[in-house]
């Protein structure tokens, strides 16, 4: 990990374009969002972070592989007010017409009557 990243309890980030795919555009993401709910000490002693390191696995001596590496993607987290943006998406959704499948009219299976013989 390049950067290290304070998380607070309860705080929101997000990820552009890695969230579930857009209606009728099944290669365009919308953002993922993730809830952080990690409660983290103020402050550690040295004997307190011994006993930690006690019962931790211990940190990783080796570094990935390129083969690890290739499978990796980077991307970014971005603080985000959730609350902003669900009365975002709630007024954009307010805006919108409702959407009427293309294929409502005329599509689907039809009825064929057997021809007389």
């Amino acid at each position: 990990m390049k950067d290290f990243m304070f998380c607070f309890a309860d705080s929101f980030k997000a990820i552009n374009d890695e969230g579930m795919p857009m209606y009728q555009r099944p290669f365009m993401k919308g953002k993922l969002y993730i809830h952080f709910t990690v409660e983290f000490p103020d402050s550690l002693t040295p004997d307190q972070v011994k006993a930690l390191e006690a019962v931790l696995p211990p940190k990783p001596m080796t570094e990935m592989t390129d083969m690890e590496l290739d499978e990796c993607e980077e991307t970014t987290l971005h603080d985000v007010n959730i609350e902003e943006e669900m009365r975002r998406k709630q007024h954009a959704q307010a805006q919108e017409p409702y959407d009427e499948d293309d294929d409502m009219h005329g599509g689907g299976p039809q009825r064929v009557q057997c021809a007389q013989q």
